[in-house]
C-alpha cells in the first residue's frame, strides 16, 4: 500500500493572501462631485427644503383663514349679512414666491405686467386697471348698475393669484363681491385657494368639470399647458363649455405659442379672436414665441394684430 504524501510534499504552496495598504484604491474609479458643483447641489437642496417648510407653512395658514371665513360668513348668515372675503396685509397667498415653477407640468410664471394687461382685459368695464404696477384699480363710477363678472381661468395660477390676491384686496367691498375668479388647474398645490376659488382641472378630460360650473363664465383666460394640437383643442372645448350663453358679455383670452395659431385662429373663429399686438412674458424667460389672442380690443391695454 502506497503511502500517502504529507501535507507539505508534492502539493503547490498558497499565495499569501495581498494586503491592502491604502483603501482609497478601490474609489479611484468611483465619479465624484467638484466641490464647486456639491456646493450648488447642496444650495439647491436647501432651497427646496425651504422652500417646502414654506408651502407647508402657507397650507396650514389659508387652511386656518378659511377656517375662520367660513365660520365668520356662517355667523352672518345668520344675521342675514354676508360678505365675501377681504384679503389683509397677513395674506399668505400674496405672494407667488413659495410656488415654485414644475416644469414636468409645463408651468412658467408670468410676470407681475403680463399677469395685470390680462387682469385689466378681464375686468373691464367694472374696473379700470391701468398698467401702472404702483397704481390702484378704480371702479366704474356707475359699478352699481353694472352686472357681476365670473372669470374662468385655465391653466395660468399666476393670472389667478395676481386678481384674486393684488387686485381685488384693493377694491371697494361692494365691488368685490362683483368679481368672481375661479382657476381651474391640474396643481393641487393651488387648492390652497379655497374650494370657491380652485376646480382641478386636467385638459385629457375636456368635458369632466362640475355641471354647475358650465356656462358660467363672462370671462376665460386660458393658456393651454402644452403646444400639441390635441393639448390646444381640448382645452378649446372646455372653454366653450364653461362660456356663457349670453354673447355680448363673452371674452376669450387665449396665451399660448406662435407655432400654434393655426389651431388657435379656426378653433375659436366663432368667439372672434385674433391675435393682438401683446407679448406675454415669463419670469425666467421662455425659448418659445408666445403670443395673445382676443375675441376683443381695449384701449391701453391692447390692439389687434394688423394683417400682413
Amino acid at each position: 500500500m502506497a503511502s500517502s504524501p504529507k501535507p507539505s510534499e508534492n502539493l503547490p504552496s498558497a499565495s499569501p493572501r495581498p494586503t491592502r495598504t491604502d483603501s482609497s484604491n478601490e474609489d479611484d474609479d468611483i465619479p465624484r462631485l467638484s466641490e464647486d458643483t456639491l456646493a450648488l447641489l447642496q444650495d439647491f437642496q436647501r432651497s427646496q427644503s425651504t422652500r417646502l417648510a414654506a408651502f407647508e407653512k402657507l397650507q396650514g395658514r389659508a387652511a386656518a383663514r378659511f377656517d375662520a371665513l367660513s365660520t365668520e360668513i356662517d355667523d352672518q348668515a345668520a344675521e342675514g349679512d354676508v360678505e365675501e372675503e377681504n384679503s389683509d396685509g397677513d395674506d399668505p397667498l400674496a405672494s407667488m414666491e413659495v410656488f415654485t415653477e414644475d416644469w414636468n407640468l409645463s408651468q412658467f410664471w408670468y410676470t407681475d405686467l403680463t399677469a395685470r394687461t390680462l387682469t385689466a382685459f378681464a375686468l373691464h368695464p367694472l374696473v379700470n386697471v391701468a398698467l401702472d404696477l404702483e397704481s390702484t384699480p378704480t371702479p366704474h363710477p356707475n359699478y352699481e348698475g353694472l352686472p357681476d363678472i365670473s372669470i374662468a381661468i385655465l391653466s395660468a395660477p399666476t393670472v389667478h393669484q395676481y386678481l384674486s390676491r393684488r387686485i381685488i384686496p384693493l377694491l371697494p367691498k361692494p365691488v368685490q363681491q362683483k368679481v368672481h375668479p375661479v382657476l381651474f388647474e391640474h396643481d393641487t398645490r393651488f387648492a390652497v385657494f379655497g374650494p370657491k376659488q380652485f376646480v382641478h382641472y386636467d385638459f385629457n378630460a375636456p368635458a369632466g368639470i362640475p355641471e354647475n360650473m358650465k356656462s358660467r363664465f363672462d370671462v376665460v383666460i386660458v393658456d393651454p399647458p402644452f403646444l400639441s394640437t390635441e393639448c390646444q383643442v381640448k382645452t378649446a372645448i372646455t372653454v366653450r363649455l364653461l362660456l356663457s350663453v349670453e354673447q355680448d358679455r363673452r371674452k376669450v383670452v387665449i396665451c399660448t405659442g406662435q407655432k400654434v395659431a393655426d389651431v388657435i385662429l379656426p378653433t375659436y373663429r366663432s368667439y372672434g379672436v385674433r391675435c393682438t399686438e401683446f407679448r406675454p412674458e415669463h419670469r425666467n424667460g421662455l425659448q418659445n414665441e408666445f403670443r395673445c389672442f382676443a375675441s376683443g380690443e381695449l384701449d391701453g391695454v391692447w390692439k389687434f394684430e394688423q394683417d400682413e
